[in-house]
């Protein structure tokens, strides 16, 4: 009954100091809107690069590595008939996005680069990389794009933009440069040149080109097999080598990197609820320094130092609750609306009570202060 009274009491209050009250809870909900956002932007990395390796999916690729990065071999359909018949489940052919190389010259520099089409990229998921100078990526007619990257590597020189209409040498033919594009540092999949299926079929010589082996099983035991198998008699097994890519191993280990990276960044926006604490208890000793004389008269009339003490720290806790649920509630539209965008969010009860529970312990703790300030106030000063 007296938790019942003081609750109301302390609502009436907050009430009457309805200004006050909203900017000091607005801070904690910003502070926990952003925290549940990347707490929940961590199931949106982990759900990408699961898909982009292809977890889900019961299938393993292996791969053909030629010991001349320039001998364009791989995977024939002997070797998938082999390979189908060794372990008894369906394989594909398959491109990768950059395994294809070409002496690139350009006046007396030379270079091994990777080339491929936009649609080889458009087969491995990759996103066109971002047009630098030049025609567009897709309008290329008779020339080629090159990276920033291989164009530097090239030239030697920084300001590459003055390249553009020179032309290179690819596997001894001439080609103009119609377009540079922004070569990624990071990601090794996208190549150095990006041509036309004409050109490509020219540097191929006619001939397809497949340095991957999708196998419909991700059983360790039937992936040695069949690399067994390809050693033994594989078309092309004295000219390169066979492996294979451990999707779920490379994605478990870049998950485990991804999830301690968010972890940290979370840690270090919770700090922001902690700064908004002390916003908290900025407000609140100067509503007790307004109230002095409030204060007076209710211990004047008989209220303990405690139910004073009692007072200030439920409109404390509840101005940092009622921000926390405000921050919850727009961080769950917010991850509503991502989610109708495309991008897979999930916002877990886990999350939910985390913030919930750590927000009380920040509004009890700097609430103290403000307590204590008020329930030792002088009676008579508060009266004059």
């Amino acid at each position: 009954m007296k938790f019942k009274k003081l609750l109301i009491d302390t609502l009436k209050l907050l009430k009457r100091n309805k200004r006050q009250s909203i900017l000091t809870s607005l801070a904690i909900t910003v502070a926990t809107f952003v925290l549940l956002v990347i707490l929940s932007s961590s199931s949106y990395t982990t759900s990408t690069l699961g898909n982009d390796l292809k977890i889900e999916e019961d299938t393993a690729t292996m791969t053909y590595t030629p010991q001349n990065m320039l001998d364009i071999r791989g995977f024939t359909q002997e070797d998938k008939q082999l390979v189908e018949q060794t372990i008894g489940k369906p394989a594909r052919l398959s491109a990768s996005s950059y395994a294809l190389y070409a002496e690139t010259y350009f006046n007396d520099s030379k270079q091994n680069l990777s080339f491929r089409t936009l649609g080889d990229l458009n087969k491995n998921g990759l996103v066109v990389p971002a047009l630098l100078k030049g025609r567009a990526l897709e309008e290329l007619d008779g020339g080629v794009a090159i990276s920033d990257k291989a164009l530097m590597s090239l030239t030697r020189k920084e300001n590459i933009e003055t390249f553009l209409g020179e032309t290179i040498n690819i596997s001894g033919k001439e080609y103009p440069i119609q377009a540079i594009y922004y070569g990624s540092a990071v990601n090794e999949r996208l190549p150095s040149l990006l041509v036309t299926n004409e050109i490509k079929e020219l540097l191929l010589g006619g001939r397809e080109y497949f340095d991957e082996l999708v196998v419909e099983t991700n059983q360790l035991e039937n992936i040695n097999k069949a690399l067994s198998a390809l050693d033994t008699y594989g078309i092309f097994r004295k000219e390169g080598t066979y492996g294979y890519i451990d999707n779920r191993r490379v994605y478990e280990e870049t998950k485990a990197q991804a999830t301690t990276i968010l972890n940290f960044i979370a840690l270090l926006s919770s700090i922001s609820i902690f700064v908004a604490g002390f916003g908290v208890m900025n407000a609140m000793l100067s509503s007790v320094s307004e109230r002095s004389k409030e204060i007076a008269i209710r211990r004047a009339l008989g209220a303990k130092k405690s139910d004073i003490y009692q007072s200030y720290m439920m409109e404390g806790i509840l101005l940092s609750l009622l921000g926390a649920i405000t921050g919850i509630g727009v961080a769950t539209l917010f991850v509503v609306l991502m989610n109708m965008s495309g991008f897979v969010t999930t916002l877990t009860p886990d999350h939910i009570l985390i913030t919930l529970f750590t927000t009380g312990v920040f509004g009890i703790v700097f609430s103290i202060m403000p307590a204590m300030v008020a329930a030792n106030k002088n009676v008579i000063e508060g009266l004059r």
